[in-house]
């Protein structure tokens, strides 16, 4: 009980280290966390978002691979699955990023197959398709995004600009 609360007090401050941008304070404390709790979802998740900010972005996939590795060991399954299907979609933006955009849609393929009622997997494969001028495919996967998320204004505004630009 003394290392599961120690783990929820490590997670709250990395995500309040995150939050703050001291990307380098936080990996040192899940680097610290992980040596004590490999199997923490939470220290490679935070690590991974911390590396992805600083641009380290092999090294941020392999924090998130870890971290779904270590999702699938959570007795938390319901709470992981949120956390798995966000995790893909940090994977795809990063290859996005990289611009590997086949891996990038591969991934979120099966996600959206996988979990067809998760928003963000249409929204950021729709992301894509804009960025590679598919803007009628990508109107419509975020079309099938906003039906399981229609209070998301990021999404709202991402059609109206995609209807813009399509009808301009």
């Amino acid at each position: 009980m003394i290392k599961v609360i120690q783990n929820i007090k490590s997670a709250s401050k990395a995500r309040e280290l995150l939050e703050e941008q001291k990307f380098y304070d936080c990996i040192e404390l899940c680097n610290t966390q992980i040596e004590s709790s490999p199997n923490d979802y939470y220290s490679f998740y935070y690590r991974g978002q911390c590396k992805t900010h600083l641009k380290l972005y092999d090294e941020a996939i392999e924090d998130f691979e870890k971290a779904l590795v270590n999702a699938d060991k959570n007795v938390f399954q319901k709470l992981m699955l949120e956390e798995k299907q966000k995790i893909e979609v940090l994977i795809a933006n990063i290859y996005r990023r990289q611009r590997k955009t086949d891996k990038a849609l591969e991934r979120l393929e099966k996600l959206i197959n996988d979990h067809p009622q998760f928003s963000g997997g249409y929204a950021e494969k729709a992301g894509i398709l804009s960025d590679q001028g598919h803007f009628q495919l990508a109107l419509d996967y975020i079309n099938m995004s906003i039906k399981h998320s229609p209070k998301d204004k990021k999404l709202i505004v991402f059609r109206a600009e995609l209807i813009k630009f399509i009808t301009s």
